[in-house]
């Protein structure tokens, strides 16, 4: 065990050392994001007992591809499910409470939409929780994120 640790700790000391260095639009697209979840996040912390907070990959955040577009508009409705699950819900209450440990809305990593999809299927592909978190990798091709992110907390859930 000896003889692993220091390899252990050379594999992870240049992650450790490598900061995301944000340019101008992604920095400004940080502080909008952030500014509009933080009533949404403390009204799902209050109402499920959590400490979740949230996260996102603004590296990855393109300014073209969200011009004329509240990007975190896409994210909100997502935490209202699941804060409307715990008020309305006892039962998910208890088990969100229990097992919510995260929250990721991400500008990458998801699954490219499909001529075959019905309204719903492109956006509930791009959404789960797994380990504690529920991700969303947003588009601006998603459709009812309030019921599919409901959707999938209760197929998660049960």
């Amino acid at each position: 065990m000896r003889k692993l640790l220091p390899l252990v700790l050379v594999a992870f000391v240049p992650a450790l050392a490598f900061a995301v260095d944000l340019k101008p639009a992604q920095e400004e697209a940080k502080a909008k994001f952030d500014e509009a979840m933080a009533d949404p996040m403390k009204a799902l912390n209050e109402k499920c007992g959590t400490k979740v907070t949230i996260k996102s990959d603004y590296e990855n955040y393109k300014e073209a591809d969200w011009a004329g577009s509240g990007y975190y508009g896409w994210c909100q409705p997502a935490v209202e499910a699941i804060t409307a699950m715990c008020e309305e819900r006892p039962a998910y209450k208890k088990a969100i409470s229990k097992k919510l440990t995260g929250f990721s809305c991400l500008f990458s990593g998801g699954k490219p939409k499909d001529k075959k999809d019905g309204t719903n299927d492109f956006t509930l592909r791009n959404m789960g929780f797994a380990g504690g978190t529920f991700t969303f990798h947003i588009s601006k091709d998603n459709s009812n994120v309030k019921d599919n992110a409901k959707a999938t907390m209760e197929k998660a859930l049960n």
